[in-house]
């Protein structure tokens, strides 16, 4: 069985928005804004929520770029990562919570210097960057 997360591609021309990883299992990793879909959530509800408890700051989903399959040590199995790209409004910071140490602009140069909690987030970074599809497209899918 898989486990449903949603994430979000925030980026300028060339600056991705990642979080430090607080979370013991995966503590220190880098990933894009995120988490797990909760029971009868929609997952465009997800990733909005997820990026406002994480960085504080809303999100205008523009688009989806993809789902993606991965592996996760805190998620203790595989699971599906439906990936949006969004528009942020106002600066993002580190929420005080024990889920993020740190959110920084990256530049997507020095992504591969980093340690990513998955190998779906570089990918992700890629194709926000190449091609995205309307965010109707999961409604679709869904139903």
């Amino acid at each position: 069985m898989y486990t449903l997360v949603a994430s979000v591609v925030a980026r300028t021309t060339n600056d991705v928005l990642l979080v430090k990883e607080g979370k013991e299992e995966v503590q220190g990793t880098w990933n894009l804004p995120g988490g797990r879909v909760e029971e009868d959530e929609d997952p465009s509800e997800t990733a909005v929520r997820e990026v406002k408890e994480e960085v504080g700051v809303s999100v205008d989903l523009v688009g989806v770029v993809g789902i993606y399959l991965g592996q996760d040590a805190f998620v203790d199995g595989p699971f599906l990562s439906i990936t949006y790209l969004g528009q942020l409004s106002g600066k993002p910071r580190a929420i005080s919570t024990d889920t993020v140490e740190a959110v920084e602009w990256v530049n997507q140069q020095r992504l591969n210097e980093l340690e990513l909690r998955s190998p779906y987030v570089s990918r992700a970074i890629y194709d926000a960057n190449e091609k995205t599809f309307s965010k109707d497209i999961i409604q679709f899918i869904i139903e």
